[in-house]
């Protein structure tokens, strides 16, 4: 396999001719070539030293046989093939028997090669060190400080305006007919919402903790989903995708809707008529993620994806768009995702972003307590 890659894969130059397999196995990064089955073409020797295994033995292998068919990797690969562009995210986990647990960034390029009739995808990776991990923890942290500071200050001024409304939609009921009273409710019961929150917000300062409660994290998504379609998201074409398998997760109710709010509030800013707005959760035991000094793992089984079929994010604010007062819209605040990324790490989970200026991805994975675990995997036993 590898002679055949130096057969037809020359880069050229003045003076000779260089096959590339050559010259990709002195990188000192994985480069890897899948088939359109996902199956090894070629790897260099940083490949084989990420994978623990040699090119004559994987090649012809599936990806699946080295790493949880699960993986967020596939569904990254199987975008690059559908969107014909690249793809790339910046915190990856894999994990599998050989390769044990080890967290990467990706970049993954479809290009069409001789010889095979689908496209092959060029799979680059870069481990993360432990140092990158920790910045990105320090990251979110520094974001829930500043917000506390900021939006300490801006509660009290918003209560007095928000309590107009209120009393505005109280007396529209009794004006409206019943059938009609749905959406008066509605700006009754977000008002009472958000008053609580800007109460907590004012009390940040003084670390009030986060209250846990029992969640049904699908009834959440639901609910600010419809909100969603009755205001800001009322051009958007909405798509659910709920593994009914979730369990319920121990979470600050009233959090997690704002987080929501903010998410489904930016990708509505960033699309147009007709453009769709997607909600899909899934559960995966083999959710790890790494922190700290890169030998703490924290499990994040639960996984809740939203994308939009958007405009997409700056390149250049891609890096920081978790950072607060980093906004690319031009009356933009910059708060809103720093609110996100600081109510995730609450919770002790974890986000990323991934986007292109055919659409954004946002990945959240939370935790859920360890007697599910247990239960789950006593039932697993049984079967």
């Amino acid at each position: 396999m590898a002679s055949e890659m130096t057969g037809y894969l020359p880069i050229q130059s003045d003076n000779a001719t260089f096959p590339l397999a050559e010259v990709m196995d002195v990188l000192p990064f994985p480069v890897v070539l899948l088939e359109a089955e996902d199956k090894f073409i070629w790897l260099n020797h940083a490949g084989e030293h990420f994978f623990k295994s040699s090119l004559s033995i994987l090649a012809g292998t599936s990806l699946d046989r080295l790493i949880a068919p699960d993986s967020q990797v596939f569904s990254l690969i199987r975008r690059a093939r559908q969107s014909g562009s690249s793809v790339e995210d910046k915190s990856v986990t894999f994990i599998g028997p050989r390769i044990g647990l080890k967290g990467a960034s990706i970049q993954l390029v479809p290009f069409s090669l001789p010889h095979y009739a689908a496209p092959v995808i060029l799979m680059t990776l870069q481990e993360r060190t432990g140092a990158e991990q920790l910045a990105t923890q320090q990251n979110f942290k520094g974001a829930a400080l500043s917000m506390s500071r900021m939006s300490a200050l801006l509660a009290h001024e918003i209560k007095n305006p928000l309590a107009g409304i209120k009393g505005a939609a109280q007396l529209l009921e009794m004006e409206i007919p019943e059938a009609q009273q749905e959406l008066s409710h509605m700006i009754v019961s977000e008002a009472d919402r958000i008053t609580s929150l800007l109460q907590r917000i004012e009390n940040l300062s003084s670390d009030a903790p986060v209250r846990f409660e029992t969640v049904n994290i699908h009834e959440v998504l639901d609910h600010c989903l419809k909100i969603t379609a009755a205001s800001f998201g009322r051009h958007l074409e909405i798509k659910r995708s709920y593994d009914p398998s979730l369990p319920d997760i121990q979470a600050d109710r009233e959090l997690l809707v704002q987080c929501f709010i903010n998410l489904f509030k930016n990708a509505s800013e960033a699309t147009a008529e007709g453009d769709h707005l997607s909600v899909q959760t899934s559960y995966s035991l083999t959710r790890y993620v790494t922190t700290e000094n890169s030998r703490k793992l924290i499990h994040l089984p639960l996984q809740i994806a939203i994308a939009d079929s958007g405009k997409g994010v700056p390149d250049d604010l891609q890096a920081h768009i978790f950072e607060p007062f980093v906004s690319g819209k031009s009356n933009g605040s910059g708060l809103g995702l720093a609110m996100v990324a600081s109510v995730i790490a609450d919770h002790g989970g974890a986000i990323a972003m991934q986007s292109t200026p055919q659409g954004s991805v946002f990945t959240l994975n939370l935790p859920i307590t360890q007697s599910y675990i247990e239960a789950n995997a006593a039932g697993e036993r049984k079967r």
